[in-house]
């Protein structure tokens, strides 16, 4: 009888380069980081976009600015234009026609009399006698 011989290899199990903990470490900082970049990329887009409705917002406030300062302008050249306005030149003309036209004469003529009028120039000359003035006599009998 022949022998036969059969030979078989077991094989082992091969081992991984990596052991699973840390290939699942280094998968998961890959994930982390893509997710970190998605949000940054996200996070600028939201910062460029929130700069521009800034832009907007004070370019809208300006445009509101000029429009209601055109329509001010406009209602009061409407009433201007409407109504009769006396210009600074004519006020100050007029101030200086009143006072050269002015009788000042009559009216300071006017207020001396009734001052004088009205204060009683016997009792102030009395009083004024009597307290400055004094008498003296001198009796010569011969």
């Amino acid at each position: 009888m022949e022998q036969n011989t059969v030979q078989t290899e077991t094989t082992q199990p091969t081992q991984p380069s990596m052991p699973t903990s840390a290939l699942f470490t280094t998968l998961m900082a890959l994930v982390e980081n893509y997710i970190n970049d998605i949000v940054q990329k996200q996070v600028a887009e939201i910062m460029v976009s929130h700069e521009t409705m800034r832009v907007i917002d004070s370019d809208f406030e300006k445009q509101v600015r000029d429009i209601a300062q055109d329509v001010a302008e406009s209602v009061v050249s409407d009433h201007t234009d409407g109504e009769y306005h006396v210009s600074e030149d004519d006020i100050r003309d007029i101030a200086n026609t009143e006072v050269n036209d002015f009788d000042f004469d009559d009216k300071v003529s006017d207020a001396v009399t009734s001052a004088i009028d009205q204060l009683d120039f016997e009792d102030i000359v009395r009083t004024a006698i009597k307290d400055s003035v004094t008498f003296t006599a001198t009796i010569s009998v011969d």
